[in-house]
């Protein structure tokens, strides 16, 4: 009989005056960037730490693959550290999990947040040392002074309030099959969830509600990831799925489908509901970005449509 996971240990919520560590675990980025996106946190009233060496570089990356991971071992064993951003998403990520210590990270649970390549991070924290993980902005990107005001509300709401966000309605939102469920949320970007398969940091599915989001793929790319995962076995025992923008997926074959064409045609024959453009990871200039806690109860509503976040990722 398969035994039934244990909540997710939840990280203590970030207070004004702590201190936020940076890694960068994938692509190098741009200094002045990083910079602006600094001064944001510190003028939000919060200490910011690095090492030198996340300004290396090796290939595309922000150093070698060691030197990476052993960025984020130092600041989950830093008790000084309260919360540690990502400087920047792209690729890399992947290459890091060798290197990671997970005895000192589950020793050290800690808000961690990111996505897009980030969420090859996100699913490993969640399954392997069971902590609730953030889906929310990188610092060299959507972090400084003319960030959208609701995206840095929900951000700071997210990972200093230790009360669940609640009910999220979106105008952008739109049903593609009815109905009600709860389960735990958890997923991320699809290309980086379909990495994880096979992997000791597989997510499993089962009873959960699974949100995926991804930007400039072909149809067929997405088609052909819809269709591992249901292959997979990953819709079977699933409550939801909750997608997000999808931006710039588009049909480069010369046919006219559209995004929601392939997501109706794969899972046309699907039990559980499923609602469609969800305002969190990529996004297009000026638009919000909801910082999502994956591991933590939520109830799909497609007939409304809304996503509700029953509990609070983080605790006091």
């Amino acid at each position: 009989m398969k035994m039934r996971r244990r909540k997710a240990t939840k990280p203590a919520r970030l207070k004004k005056g702590d201190t936020i560590g940076i890694v960068a675990p994938a692509w190098s980025f741009d200094i002045g960037n990083f910079k602006r996106g600094i001064d944001k946190l510190r003028k939000l009233g919060f200490k910011v730490k690095f090492d030198r060496s996340i300004f290396s570089k090796y290939w595309s990356m922000a150093g070698y693959d060691k030197e990476r991971a052993q960025q984020i071992n130092r600041m989950f064993a830093d008790k000084e550290v309260k919360a540690i951003f990502c400087a920047k998403a792209g690729y890399g990520s992947i290459r890091t999990i060798p290197y990671l210590n997970k005895k000192i990270i589950k020793r050290n649970p800690k808000i961690f947040i990111g996505y897009s390549d980030i969420t090859i991070l996100l699913s490993y924290l969640y399954k392997t040392v069971n902590m609730v993980v953030f889906h929310g902005p990188v610092v060299s990107d959507e972090i400084h002074d003319n960030m959208n005001s609701i995206t840095l509300d929900y951000l700071l709401q997210a990972i200093t309030q230790p009360i669940a966000l609640g009910e999220l309605h979106f105008s952008s939102l739109r049903s593609l099959r009815p109905g009600k469920a709860t389960g735990v949320l958890v997923g991320g970007n699809m290309s980086l969830f379909i990495s994880a398969l096979g992997t000791a940091y597989d997510i499993d599915t089962d009873n959960k509600i699974l949100f995926l989001e991804d930007i400039g793929e072909d149809l067929e790319v997405i088609d052909n990831y819809l269709m591992h995962l249901k292959l997979s076995g990953k819709f079977r025992k699933l409550k939801g799925i909750v997608f997000g923008r999808m931006i710039d997926c588009l049909d480069y074959s010369g046919k006219r489908y559209t995004i929601r064409d392939i997501l109706n045609d794969i899972l046309h024959d699907a039990h559980f509901p499923i609602i469609y453009g969800f305002p969190s990871g990529h996004r297009g200039q000026g638009e919000i970005d909801v910082t999502l806690p994956f591991g933590v109860p939520v109830t799909i509503d497609a007939d409304y449509p809304k996503l509700v976040i029953n509990e609070a990722g983080v605790k006091r």
